[in-house]
């Protein structure tokens, strides 16, 4: 593997754990909007690092998302986690 690819495990690896951290965190407080963000959030990190490190540079640059749409993405996201956990818990805190 490049020294690219190692970077970018690292990277998902410490989200990934920091957002375990965080479940722990929501479920220890009774958090519902906390644990749906958490139960979510690994999927959309694995999305950026993955469309970085894993990409050949051609297609990195041709298919990269702009700041706008990541933007979109994660309001997108907090408002779906919103939803979910005011639909299936019936409060967001």
């Amino acid at each position: 593997m490049k020294e690219r690819d190692h970077e970018g495990c690292l990277i998902l690896i410490g989200i990934v754990g920091i957002y375990g951290a965080l479940l722990v965190i929501a479920y220890w407080l009774d958090f519902p909007f906390l644990k749906f963000a958490s139960y979510l959030f690994p999927g959309l990190t694995a999305s950026y690092v993955g469309s970085i490190y894993f990409c050949p540079a051609e297609k990195r640059e041709k298919n990269r998302f702009s700041r706008k749409t990541w933007i979109w993405l994660v309001i997108a996201y907090l408002a779906l986690a919103a939803l979910l956990a005011w639909w299936l818990e019936g409060r967001l805190w």
